[in-house]
């Protein structure tokens, strides 16, 4: 590791704003879903605990209605699938079909829809459930399974959602916190904090007015207020970071709405082919394990799902932080099985056990995009090695077999990524700056914060993409990221006055 590199993953691991606050939140909520497991006996507890992680939010609102609609969308999918099973269970060709249907369909709305990756959950909810016919053909068995896995999913987030009522963060504090940060940034609107803050655009402010609102918190002239003071905050920091004198926003238009397809959904072939690129991979390791009978494996199909991405710069950053996490989860689970486990005997014991390798994953899940998916792997690696029953793990053999799996499907989506329509990060990043310098060419002078977010996005984006690129291993970014910065902040400066 490069002392660069070094350098970043210390400023991604110190604490921040919300961190401590948010990594006992969900260590509290592992620990409590897993004692009520172990206690009502609900299987799976593992994939309970993991469930904190990807629906934890950071703030009440967002909490509870997320809450509401996976709890909602696990019931609707349960009841579909039990229908769909009746009628393909028997038929393995079927099967194969609706497994490449719903893929399909999922992985293509988490490109083209704003779903994102909703969709593509519910698309391997769906495939995960008609590939459980495999290992329990029994009608009658298959929707006692169906019936439990409901529990899974709805224990953990009901939890959630009574803790975030209870004692959840406010939208409205968070609110407040955004301003305030953006507010303490322009006094270095250069330095990393002021990167962040204006890299996210208005997007998390919005999201915390739209919940206070939901909520009740902030209405009529308080709404308008705050949606003020949040455009104020962005536009004075922005053209601060471009060396123009912060000056007051003119107005605080609201968010543009957004369609549920995107304007390219059916003329962009690249959301087809993505699909398309999913869907095969998952053919390949479902066809591989059941093969060779090896269902103890099927994270590798897992897998497919969670690590695709749109090129391959960003493929191979989510496999290298699935691989990071999943071994460090391991190492972690199988210490934990082979030289603490054998020292508890009760509930009390094993929640001690749970509590520091749930915390740390937090933390890591807690991060940036640059580091967070290998929290979320962490914990699940962990969670399938300790947590595999109702009482002492008695060998390794299943912990081996779902980390293989990762690996596995890892190496499957990793080439057929790179074989089939390969899309690189680095021209994507390229694209995104020409949108950029198209959109200053015809744009007027920015009147308010989302006037600039609208300009900057496609910066950001091309920045993220950079990152990206260096997993492909092509030339580097950094002097065209650094002329378009420049462009942009010369368009800021040339318009600063005529905005006034």
């Amino acid at each position: 590791m490069t002392d660069a590199s070094a350098q970043t993953l210390l400023a991604e691991l110190a604490p921040r704003d919300g961190r401590l606050s948010g990594a006992l939140t969900i260590t509290g909520l592992v620990l409590v879903t897993s004692a009520i497991a172990m206690a009502l006996r609900v299987p799976e507890v593992a994939l309970s605990c993991y469930l904190i992680f990807f629906a934890h939010r950071d703030n009440a609102g967002d909490s509870i209605f997320t809450a509401i609609k996976l709890t909602i969308a696990a019931s609707l999918g349960i009841f579909l699938g039990v229908l769909l099973l009746r009628g393909v269970i028997e038929e393995p060709m079927l099967r194969l079909a609706a497994l490449v249907g719903f893929t399909f369909l999922g992985m293509f709305l988490s490109q083209a829809s704003k779903l994102g990756p909703l969709a593509g959950t519910a698309g391997f909810v769906f495939a995960f459930l008609l590939t459980l016919a495999d290992v329990i053909p029994v009608p009658e068995l298959m929707n006692r399974v169906l019936e439990w896995m409901w529990v899974v999913l709805a224990l953990p987030l009901g939890l959630m959602a009574f803790w975030a009522a209870l004692a959840g963060k406010r939208p409205v504090r968070c609110a407040e916190e955004r301003i305030t940060a953006r507010t303490r940034a322009l006094a270095d609107p250069q330095g990393a904090s002021a990167q962040a803050l204006l890299d996210e655009g208005m997007g998390p402010l919005d999201d915390y007015r739209k919940f206070a609102r939901m909520l009740g918190e902030a209405r009529g002239e308080e709404a308008a207020r705050l949606a003020y003071r949040a455009d104020d905050s962005f536009y004075q920091l922005a053209l601060a970071e471009a060396g123009v004198f912060p000056q007051r926003s003119h107005a605080a238009p609201p968010p543009e709405p957004v369609p549920f397809l995107r304007p390219d959904a059916f003329t962009d072939p690249r959301h087809v082919r993505f699909a398309l690129k999913v869907s095969l991979a998952v053919v390949i390791t479902y066809a591989f394990y059941t093969a060779f009978g090896m269902f103890q494996i099927h994270t590798a199909m897992i897998t497919c799902f969670y690590v695709a991405l749109g090129t391959r710069g960003e493929t191979h950053h989510r496999i290298a932080l699935r691989f990071s996490g999943a071994v460090m989860g391991a190492v972690a689970g199988f210490a934990t099985m082979l030289w603490l486990m054998p020292l508890v005997d009760d509930i009390g014991g094993l929640l001690l056990l749970l509590a520091v390798p749930t915390f740390v994953a937090a933390w890591i899940g807690l991060g940036s995009e640059r580091i967070s998916y290998a929290g979320w792997q962490l914990a699940l690696c962990f969670f399938l090695v300790v947590l595999t029953g109702f009482g002492p793990p008695t060998g390794i053999g299943a912990a081996v077999s779902r980390v293989i799996g990762i690996l596995f499907g890892s190496a499957v989506i990793m080439v057929v990524f790179a074989v089939v329509w390969p899309e690189s990060a680095r021209d994507d990043a390229l694209a995104a700056i020409d949108e950029m310098d198209t959109a200053l060419a015809t744009a007027p002078p920015p009147r308010s914060g989302r006037d600039i977010a609208r300009l900057r996005a496609p910066l950001a984006q091309a920045m993220r993409l950079s990152e990206m690129a260096r997993y492909e291993r092509l030339a580097d970014l950094s002097p065209q990221i650094a002329a378009a910065k420049v462009r942009y902040h010369a368009f800021l400066r040339s318009t600063a006055h005529a905005a006034a």
